[in-house]
């Protein structure tokens, strides 16, 4: 009965995460197709905003590789990939804007909660395919039984997505810092602002789905000979 149990807690954590990863998908999708109301690129709003904002001392760098679109709290430094950087549609601006907008989070005296959702993210990407490989090979060798470690595998990807649930008010927190900005720049472009705040919240939830890309994240990107990550300059 405790296994059903798990099991039902860990396709509910399933589905919310593939609701979410689908949400953004489509959302995205219908932003890429419609261009930005002034003529800016995604790194030059998002350098308008930090300017805005008084965050003169973040730089924005060009980075595609299979961890990009971040804001690095420690090199005060915006990464964004070629078609955030340098598209002129929707899709970009979100991208580029949310990310910037952490690096105003930054200043917060209060930036416990936004060291918490990233510890949160890292062990998302990475946890739940450790996890599978450390349990099926104890299930293999005869270490644990089949039950348990479903049963700790279940645990481990609910509890996940119970962590994520719980921090991802930071995200929504984020697109706040926007408005005094987008207020005055799209004041004369309504209908543009309404779609960019449907795709702002939908950046908020995409974090939602990390869980299900971590074989991407574990194989391309944290093993040893896997490829450069992260920029290193």
């Amino acid at each position: 009965m405790l296994i059903i149990l798990f099991l039902v807690l860990a396709a509910a954590a399933f589905f919310a995460a593939q609701w979410s990863a689908g949400r953004y998908q489509t959302m995205m999708g219908k932003g890429s197709r419609v261009t930005s109301p002034t003529a800016h690129t995604g790194a030059e709003i998002a350098r308008l905003f930090l300017d805005f904002e008084g965050r003169v001392d973040v730089a924005i760098v060009e980075h595609n590789s299979v961890v990009s679109d971040y804001y690095d709290r420690k090199r005060k430094r915006l990464f964004l990939r070629t078609e955030a950087a340098q598209g002129t549609t929707l899709t970009a601006w979100a991208t580029a804007l949310h990310e910037a907008a952490h690096a105003v989070q930054d200043t917060d005296p209060d930036g416990g909660h936004v060291k918490n959702r990233q510890t949160c993210i890292a062990f998302c990407r990475y946890l739940p395919m450790v996890a599978v490989l450390v349990l099926g090979t104890m299930m293999v060798v005869r270490m644990m039984p089949m039950k348990m470690a479903l049963m700790a595998l279940a645990g481990v990807f609910t509890m996940l997505t119970a962590w994520n649930a719980g921090t991802v008010s930071v995200e929504f927190a984020a697109n706040r810092q926007l408005r005094a900005f987008l207020d005055r720049h799209l004041a004369r472009h309504e209908q543009a602002r309404e779609r960019l705040d449907e795709l702002l919240f939908s950046m908020a939830l995409r974090e939602g789905s990390d869980v299900l890309r971590s074989p991407r994240y574990f194989f391309l990107s944290a093993l040893p000979g896997s490829g450069t990550s992260r920029p290193r300059k």
